[in-house]
């Protein structure tokens, strides 16, 4: 597909859509891979936490922190997925505003140059999560 090229003083705020879009689907993509991690019972390594000691308590305690980590991660994708997603609704109200009927060609472009982006993103998430069940 052939690069779209815009020289126009709105294109700052193409740039500014392409990369509010980006953040979303990166952020969806880190809550798709916290979510496999929680079911399955993996911990990654951002959460990893440790306790000092060897008995029972001490285990249960790491446990517990591991799991409380990757709810809390959760919880702050949701919120900045929440953020995101209104400041795309504005930007993209805008953009519709500005351009028109060229805007649905535009976001066409932007959204299949974004899916490419995302697809090896996904494949890297899913490497980790089957890094982490061999483990």
């Amino acid at each position: 597909m052939k690069r779209l090229k815009i020289v126009n003083a709105d294109q700052g705020v193409i740039h500014e859509y392409e990369n509010t879009k980006r953040k979303l689907l990166i952020c969806n993509a880190n809550i798709y891979f916290n979510k496999q991690c929680q079911q399955k019972g993996f911990t990654p390594n951002y959460a990893k936490i440790r306790v000092p000691g060897n008995t029972p308590a001490t285990i249960s305690t790491t446990k517990k922190a591991r799991q409380l980590r990757i709810k809390e991660e959760l919880k702050f994708l949701h919120k900045k997925k929440q953020y995101l997603n209104e400041k795309l609704y504005q930007i993209r109200l805008k953009l519709a505003n500005l351009w028109g009927n060229n805007w649905q060609y535009i976001q066409n472009t932007l959204d299949s140059k974004l899916h490419i982006i995302m697809q090896g993103k996904y494949q890297n998430l899913n490497l980790k999560i089957q890094k982490l069940a061999k483990e």
